[in-house]
This record gives structure tokens, C-alpha cells and sequence, in this order.
């Protein structure tokens, strides 16, 4: 189009006011579709410098100054692009797991590499499995000699161990039975499996998205040209 008109796109002051609202624009668009993709900090970095280095390339050749302008445009959107596409029309069956988050914390840790030492702060989600979780409780008579302790845990909760498992006890009542031996007592316990929580760092966007008691369903996708992302579904 700007080659039909013979003029100078530069000069034009509808083009001027998109070239300062472009750059906005770009960060916007990579950082929205970057958030599906749990690239390394390093990856991230080489998305970014990638763009820029294309655009001082096609600088430095001899091309007109119409097609070096719509060129270095280009050369900046190519990977959000091919990005975008690999989401778009990725119609393959998704992983998806299925979560509660029961608790969530922010901590830092120091990190070390040749540059020296520095400090990197992560956003945890503590959850447990909705499959698990679902596991039916039981009743189930024992003995002492059948378990090992029975525990307070979480305030308001106990635990018993029975072969190496931990379950929370529910409930509790004595039977008594009559034998030639007289009276016996034995006790019962109402048992649910105890589901250990689990961290998932995410960052900082999904980890003040998410709140205590929300479920939370990770669908992990091997995308359209193989290059796995991830989408976060939630619900109160």
C-alpha cells in the first residue's frame, strides 16, 4: 500500500502517533501470551532480544526506508505470532488436573551463579488433589497394636498412622462384645485417607488470581507445533 502511494509513511503524523503507541502494544501482547508458557527467565529474555537484534539487521541493510520501517515491524511480531498460532490451533486433548488450594505463601530463597548471589522471591499455591481428596471415608475397628499414634496435627483435627498411612480420624466409638470371656471393648474409627498438600509455583499474575478454598483445574496442552503451554481454569 505505502508503495502504490509513493509516499514517505515517516512523514505522516497518523504514523508517527502509532509508533509511539507500538511499543506499549508489543509488551502488552507478548506478556499476555507469554503467561501460557512456563518459559525459563533466560527464554523469556531471548524472546525479547531476539526482536530487537532482527530490527538492527534489517537496519543495516540498503533497503528503502517504506519497506525497512514495515520490515522491522515484522520482525518484531513474528514471534508472537508463531506463538499465538501454536495456542490458537492447538485442538489436541489436554492433560488437565485438578486441584483445591487449601493455603498460599510468598518466600524468598538465595540463588547463586557466576554473576554472584541474589535473591528470588516465589509465589507458592498450596493444594491437594480433588481426586484424592474424594476418597470415601470408612469405618474400621483396630486395636492398638494395629497403629502406630494418634496425633493432633491441625488444629481442631487428629491423625492416625495404620501401616505407614496416614488417615484423619472423622469419628470414634467403643463397641462391646460379649464372648465366653466375658466383656470386651473394641474401638472403631471413622477413617478418611489424609491427602498431603503440595506446592505449585506460579507467578506473581495466577498467584493473586487464585485465593484459599478456590478450585483450581491446570490443563498442560503439547501445542500446535509442539511446544507445551498451560491454562489455569478457577472457580470460587
Amino acid at each position: 500500500m505505502n508503495d502504490t502511494d509513493r509516499r514517505n509513511i515517516d512523514q505522516l503524523t497518523s504514523y508517527k502517533l502509532l509508533f509511539l503507541t507500538t511499543p506499549i502494544l508489543y509488551f502488552l501482547i507478548l506478556w499476555k501470551i507469554l503467561e501460557f508458557y512456563n518459559f525459563t527467565l533466560i527464554t523469556n529474555f531471548l524472546l525479547f532480544i531476539l526482536p530487537v537484534i532482527g530490527s538492527l539487521f534489517i537496519k543495516s541493510k540498503n533497503i528503502s526506508a517504506n519497506n525497512q520501517s514495515i520490515l522491522q515491524t515484522m520482525s518484531y511480531y513474528c514471534i508472537p505470532f508463531f506463538l499465538a498460532v501454536n495456542i490458537s490451533f492447538d485442538f489436541s486433548k489436554p492433560s488437565a488436573k485438578k486441584f483445591l488450594i487449601i493455603d498460599k505463601a510468598i518466600s524468598t530463597e538465595n540463588k547463586s551463579d557466576s554473576d554472584g548471589t541474589y535473591e528470588v522471591t516465589k509465589h507458592e499455591l498450596k493444594v491437594v488433589s480433588k481426586e484424592k481428596m474424594n476418597s470415601p471415608a470408612f469405618w474400621k475397628d483396630l486395636s492398638t497394636a494395629e497403629y502406630t499414634d494418634i496425633y493432633p496435627n491441625i488444629p481442631g483435627k487428629e491423625f492416625i498412622t495404620i501401616q505407614n498411612k496416614k488417615y484423619e480420624i472423622l469419628g470414634r466409638k467403643n463397641k462391646v462384645i460379649r464372648s465366653e470371656n466375658g466383656l470386651q471393648y473394641s474401638r472403631s474409627y471413622y477413617l478418611k485417607e489424609y491427602v498431603k498438600p503440595m506446592a505449585i509455583d506460579v507467578d506473581r499474575k495466577i498467584y493473586n488470581k487464585f485465593g484459599k478454598g478456590n478450585d483450581l483445574d491446570i490443563e498442560t496442552h503439547s501445542g500446535l507445533f509442539g511446544i507445551e503451554w498451560t491454562y489455569y481454569h478457577w472457580k470460587m
